[in-house]
């Protein structure tokens, strides 16, 4: 049974609820901030269909803005997540793997996971923080705001997933 139908609600909800809460007062040296709510396209089904990830990413993505006065930003970047997720994720998947899974280190195994995450983190950060500051004219607090976020994120991250019970 698909649980999609609750499960992603339920995920749009608490991780959007945590970053405008919790995670958006959150910054160490003034230049890293956990990006905590891109969890939500990294734990999106293998398979699921495209436009309901750009749907889903783009309203989460608008709803942050909202509350973070970023216009556009996180919209932007994270429907180009969502955009990019099937083709990261077969990176690090195996091909005689099954077909509808949520990315987890259960799943994946720890090494492809946390490279999937890893490189899925930076990524998003370096598009977030471009969009963000639109200038290259400092490129060492473009590059400490990318590299702080990524690493906060990615323990956080990391860390949530952890928790997961197995997918029985």
């Amino acid at each position: 049974m698909n649980n999609d139908f609750i499960r992603l609600p339920l995920l749009f909800v608490g991780l959007c609820a945590l970053q405008v809460f919790v995670f958006n007062h959150v910054q160490l040296f003034g230049v890293a901030m956990p990006l905590f709510y891109v969890y939500f396209v990294i734990a999106m089904r293998k398979g699921m269909a495209k436009w309901a990830m750009l749907v889903w990413a783009f309203v989460m993505g608008i709803t942050l803005d909202i509350f973070a006065n970023t216009p556009g930003v996180c919209a932007a970047s994270l429907t180009l997540a969502a955009m990019a997720q099937p083709y990261l994720l077969d990176l690090f998947v195996t091909r005689e793997g099954d077909s509808e899974f949520i990315p987890s280190r259960l799943v994946l195994g720890k090494k492809p996971f946390f490279n999937y995450v890893v490189v899925f983190v930076t990524a998003y950060c370096a598009v977030f923080f471009t969009l963000e500051m639109f200038s290259f004219f400092n490129i060492l607090r473009w590059i400490e705001c990318v590299l702080g976020s990524a690493v906060l994120t990615v323990a956080l991250i990391l860390a949530v997933d952890s928790l997961r019970r197995s997918p029985n």
